[in-house]
């Protein structure tokens, strides 16, 4: 698990313990994946034109549990420990149905919370993506305890293909970028319905206005 976040056991002491160290900064003389960047530098990323990026939408109700922490009054529930154990995890899944093609290992994911605030929240990095399941066993195998999605919800959400997306959760926006804003600056039409490709250009005039710090990202 610990290696899953750049950590390299480099020792085993006497006493069964092991020593780990994390680089954090990528070797001059050695060329990294856009996934690698994300695994061994984390919270870091690479966000070059190299990689795709996408406008995700998704509803207050999962935003809620998928991002746990992000500006949400803390329930009477989780005062008594009974905590959204997905919501908490770095490694996060997104179910739908949208039929956009090309996502891959390391493409950027602009989360767009919808209906009530209206606005991109928050971002993640493209782990895996499984095209078209059908079989509710196979998205439980799939995302582990990854999925803030209840069993029912996932055998209703079968009736039709689904594209599963596991992705690594990287940091909520400092200024989130409202709706209204996103359309004045020409980055969307509408409200978004589906996973939305955008440009390199698009996705830099979002990094402006939302305030990602430079030393987050690798280009």
């Amino acid at each position: 698990m610990i290696e899953d976040y750049g950590f390299e056991k480099i020792a085993d002491k006497k006493n069964g313990e092991y020593i780990f160290v994390k680089r954090l900064f990528p070797k001059k003389d050695k060329t990294y994946l856009p996934g690698e960047i994300s695994k061994k530098f984390y919270p870091c990323f690479y966000d070059s034109r190299e990689v795709s990026k996408f406008i995700v939408p998704i509803r207050p109700g999962y935003h809620s549990k998928l991002f746990t922490d992000y500006k949400r009054q803390t329930k009477l529930s989780e005062f008594m420990e009974e905590f959204i154990v997905e919501g908490n995890t770095i490694k996060k899944a997104y179910l739908c149905h949208s039929k956009t093609k090309g996502l891959k290992e390391g493409d950027i994911l602009l989360f767009y919370r919808s209906n009530d605030v209206r606005e991109l929240t928050s971002l993640g990095v493209v782990e895996k993506v499984y095209e078209n399941v059908t079989e509710p066993n196979q998205i439980v195998s799939y995302v582990g305890k990854r999925s803030v999605y209840s069993r029912k919800e996932i055998e209703e959400m079968v009736n039709k293909p689904t594209k599963v997306i596991l992705f690594k959760w990287h940091l909520h926006f400092e200024n989130p970028l409202k709706y209204k804003n996103l359309l004045n600056y020409q980055i969307l039409k509408g409200p978004p319905q589906a996973i939305i490709k955008i440009s390199h250009d698009k996705y830099l005039k979002i990094k402006g206005e939302v305030k990602i710090n430079d030393r987050y990202t690798f280009n």
